[in-house]
């Protein structure tokens, strides 16, 4: 084979790469689509693939990049319908899939170039080399895909993410693919040897730029979730401290209120005075709710959390032992149990019927654990990743904090949390020993 020759890879090459780039990002995103609607999106995506590659094959420099931005056309419509992904996210990920999908077409052919020319195999090797190359390089980016999934619930893509990730990926496609299109060019080699420096090693250069960028950008959003964290923990503590002061004052208020109502109902006539009064009494029985649990940052959370439920017109249920919460930092127990009853709150306000506006928070020490559950009526179809509710609102940037809050905080205590949903009954349960 001449230089030419590895210069035109054969077109099959890069459609079974693209096809198994594409089938990494889907197979290791969790929000991808389920059972046999993958698998026939995929064999229709590698079908196009390998007829539109075989026919364009050897096709003119006039219509090279034409023929490329088909090829990227089809990568994306196949991200985007396998995974429920955003248009952002979508081309984000097929910027890395294409690259990887040329990676992978460059190395298998070069690595096929030079154990003919040292064997003088026949081309049926290729097929033998083909499978071990394509089944290591793709494993292992398998591997890595699922490896940055992890500690984060989705990757949120911006405009400049993905204008960065199309920048690098344009340049590098571009550097690696200067051989075909001018043989005397800068980046152009006329041997086999500079072939395979310059296009297998400028596409590798390309892959370890986007995966060090998507690391990057991970870290980057962890950072901003705990410093969001941190900041509604901090804001809550103080909402609650401020709370307690004014439920001390208010219940003073409240105990002389009382008598006196007591007393102008004795004095007063029957009728619509006395009708009056016990009106009066019930819309101020709110600031009794003051509760002694043992806990005082725990009184002031659960005294907040029922006025607002005795507005909302939701009935809180409590069996509590605040004292088995010593352990735990004021800050703490207020994220948690604020964050706990405020999913519990919303859950619950939106059912319609008055009888299952119904909110029941537990706990309880049993032996060297503490053991902490609430449970409310939620007819809404509830999405769990992990164990742990997937918030459902559009913009996932600026929700789903609550949740995110609860499970650090048990994680802090080396606890363990867990969420179910079972006959329209919601159930948050944590687990934490007790001398953490």
């Amino acid at each position: 084979m001449n230089a030419g020759e590895v210069l035109n890879t054969p077109g099959y090459y890069y459609a079974i790469a693209y096809a198994m780039s594409g089938l990494v990002i889907a197979g290791s995103n969790e929000k991808k689509r389920k059972g046999w609607k993958l698998g026939v999106v995929s064999c229709i995506q590698f079908a196009l693939l390998l007829l539109f590659m075989t026919w364009t094959h050897g096709v003119g420099k006039a219509l090279f990049l034409p023929a490329m931005v088909v090829i990227i056309g089809l990568m994306y419509g196949y991200i985007y319908l396998c995974n429920c992904f955003t248009v952002k996210e979508a081309g984000f990920f097929c910027v890395k899939a294409f690259i990887n999908g040329e990676f992978g077409a460059s190395l298998c052919w070069q690595v096929f170039y030079y154990i003919h020319e040292l064997t003088g195999c026949s081309f049926g090797w290729q097929w033998v080399i083909m499978a071990v190359v394509y089944l290591g390089l793709f494993g292992l980016l398998f591997l890595i895909e699922c490896y940055l999934k992890k500690d984060i619930e989705e990757l949120n893509v911006t405009r400049r993410e993905l204008l960065v990730v199309v920048i690098v990926a344009a340049a590098v496609f571009g550097m690696s693919n200067l051989s075909y299109l001018d043989q005397n060019g800068l980046f152009s080699g006329r041997f086999a040897m500079d072939i395979f420096i310059i296009r297998t090693l400028v596409d590798l250069s390309g892959m370890a730029v986007l995966y060090a960028y998507h690391i990057q950008v991970k870290e980057m959003q962890l950072r901003l979730e705990k410093d969001a964290l941190r900041n509604i923990m901090e804001m809550q503590y103080k909402n609650y401290q401020l709370s307690r002061e004014s439920i001390d004052v208010v219940n003073q208020k409240y105990h002389d209120l009382k008598h006196q109502i007591n007393l102008l109902k004795t004095q007063a006539y029957v009728g619509k005075s006395t009708s009056y009064l016990e009106k009066m009494e019930r819309e101020i029985r709110v600031y009794e709710t003051q509760n002694k649990t043992g806990n005082q940052i725990l009184d002031a959370v659960l005294t907040n959390k029922a006025m607002i439920c005795q507005n909302k017109e939701i009935e809180l249920k409590f069996i509590v032992d605040g004292g088995a919460l010593s352990f735990m930092e004021d800050m703490d127990v207020s994220a948690l149990f604020g964050n706990m009853l405020d999913n519990a709150i919303e859950s619950a306000e939106k059912q319609q019927e008055k009888q299952k506006r119904l909110i029941w928070l537990y706990v309880t020490k049993e032996k060297q654990f503490v053991r902490i559950r609430t449970e409310n009526y939620c007819d809404e179809k509830i999405r769990f990743k992990n164990g742990m509710p997937v918030t459902t609102k559009k913009d996932r940037r600026l929700h789903g904090y609550g949740m995110k809050s609860i499970k650090s905080t048990v994680e802090k205590y080396h606890g363990s949390v867990v969420a179910a949903q079972e006959n329209n009954w919601f159930e948050l349960k944590i687990l934490l020993p007790a001398g953490a």
